[in-house]
């Protein structure tokens, strides 16, 4: 790893660690949420942004169930194998603390023998959590097996907010008492994390945690100040605790707004993380919760729809009358065939409801097409066996009428967001210079937190060859003058 630590955007001369520097390369990061070892694209995303400079890597230990590590592995085992990258330019950061999938297994076999991971919280059923040392030594070890590193730069605990979720959820004890039972599992885990740098299996660690930007009151809040008090109780004045991740987009910006951490609570996260020299990265830069719904920050590629909504429904409700009077059997019991029209009736008036592209996606995948598919199998059992050529030949012109239908509903919610989109990215204009502002909102975006005081890196979801080009393009854009009063407005655009 090199020690030059870049100039910090937004003007500010970034804080040189008295410990050993940098250990965040680039504003950008290759974010490893969605990438796993069994999909050509993601690899061929991931050699394309090493090849364009990128040199942090964010992934963890439950994520793809382990596939985004051993993808991670694998690439670089390879481009460091035959010289293409040196492995010291690469910062390679990790997170523990979820048991799910494959960990889960491991969990249960302990318990079936006798020896389970101490201080379990057992969130929900499928998704358990856990930093306590025992268990960060065990998937430490199988971190690096999937990376293939003997060091790995960063060791982040993922979430451990999660224990004070369980508590709230609960009702365990008062807030100040599961606040400093949280704060002496912070400490133990820490002094772990301690003994893995001086082992030479970590360069340092730190803390990604949802909540550190959460405001004071909440009983699920982090605060960076006391993660730093345990870390100084666990490693002394030179410990290594280095970097803090946290959630921040152009809506939810809490981590640049919000005081919530400090002395009366009079520092955000940024600063307090800035006045101890920790590096920030952000996550969810594109993908912001607002109004409890899920808001893509980039513009979606638009298609006209093939044919008007109301034209696809007339075809639709065609081919209904033709399955009620030629098609289904006249003594037979018609609630699955009534069913799935009264739903393909629904999805047409859905068409005014969706608001973009990435809702119309939620509600199709979590309710339309299940919902669907067990409707469709269902009428198609109940055909009787003299009339299944008939019902073959109709389905065989009902399905793409319905697929149409479905895209086109889609279009029209993509057409919605893509409008979103331009009166987001209109409202960052007047901060950008004029040779800027046909740039993408995902652009624009990004170039609003890389250049936020007090931001190490960003941290971008990269799966595809075209993601990494749009993110990896704002490399030399020069810092924005105020993004603060940027992020304000969107905060409170009235």
């Amino acid at each position: 790893m090199s020690d030059v630590t870049p100039a910090a955007p937004g003007g500010h001369a970034a804080h040189e660690s008295a410990r050993s520097g940098s250990l965040v390369p680039g504003r950008i990061g290759f974010g490893g949420y969605r990438i796993d070892d069994q999909t050509p694209e993601h690899r061929q995303a991931l050699e394309l942004a090493l090849a364009s400079g990128c040199r942090l890597i964010d992934t963890s230990t439950n994520y793809t169930d382990g596939g985004s590590e051993r993808l991670i592995g694998a690439v670089l085992h390879e481009l460091t194998g035959r010289g293409a990258i040196r492995r010291e330019e690469i910062a390679v950061v990790t997170k523990i603390g979820y048991v799910q999938g494959a960990n889960l297994e491991v969990a249960l076999e302990r318990e079936r023998a006798g020896r389970p991971f101490p201080e379990m919280v057992r969130y929900m059923e499928g998704c358990w959590h856990c930093i306590h040392p025992d268990f960060l030594r065990d998937q430490l070890t199988r971190s690096q097996e999937r990376l293939r590193l003997e060091t790995v730069d960063v060791c982040l605990l993922h979430n451990p907010e999660y224990f004070l979720s369980d508590a709230a959820k609960h009702r365990r004890g008062g807030l100040e008492e599961a606040r400093s039972e949280f704060d002496r599992r912070l400490r133990e885990a820490f002094a772990f994390l301690e003994e893995s740098v001086k082992a030479g299996r970590l360069r340092g660690y730190g803390v990604s945690s949802n909540t550190a930007v959460s405001a004071p009151g909440d009983p699920e809040a982090t605060s960076v100040v006391r993660m730093l008090a345990a870390a100084e109780a666990a490693g002394g004045s030179r410990h290594h605790f280095r970097i803090l991740q946290v959630p921040m987009n152009l809506f939810e910006s809490g981590a640049a707004l919000t005081r919530n951490t400090g002395p009366g609570n009079g520092q955000t996260a940024l600063q307090a993380a800035a006045a101890a020299g920790l590096e920030v990265l952000l996550n969810r830069p594109l993908n912001a919760f607002v109004e409890g719904r899920l808001l893509r920050l980039a513009e979606p590629r638009v298609l006209p729809p093939e044919m008007p909504i109301a034209e696809s429904v007339s075809i639709l409700e065609r081919l209904e009358k033709e399955y009620r009077s030629e098609v289904g059997a006249p003594e037979a019991d018609h609630k699955d065939a009534d069913l799935l029209f009264e739903m393909v009736g629904q999805v047409a008036g859905l068409a005014d409801q969706i608001e973009d592209f990435l809702h119309w996606q939620q509600v199709e995948q979590q309710y339309i097409i299940p919902r669907m598919n067990t409707l469709v199998g269902a009428l198609g059992r109940g055909v009787p066996a003299g009339r299944r050529d008939r019902f073959g030949a109709w389905w065989d012109r009902y399905l793409p009428a319905l697929r149409r239908l479905l895209q086109d509903v889609g279009r029209t919610a993509a057409s919605k967001g893509r409008e979103q989109a331009v009166s987001i990215a209109s409202a960052i204009d007047p901060a950008l210079p004029r040779d800027l502002r046909g740039e993408s909102l995902s652009r624009k975006a990004l170039h609003v937190l890389t250049s936020t005081p007090g931001v190490g890196a960003v941290l971008v979801g990269m799966r595809r060859a075209e993601y990494v080009r749009d993110a990896l393009g704002i490399a030399g854009w020069p810092p924005l003058a105020d993004p603060i009063a940027i992020l304000r407005h969107f905060a409170d655009p009235g």
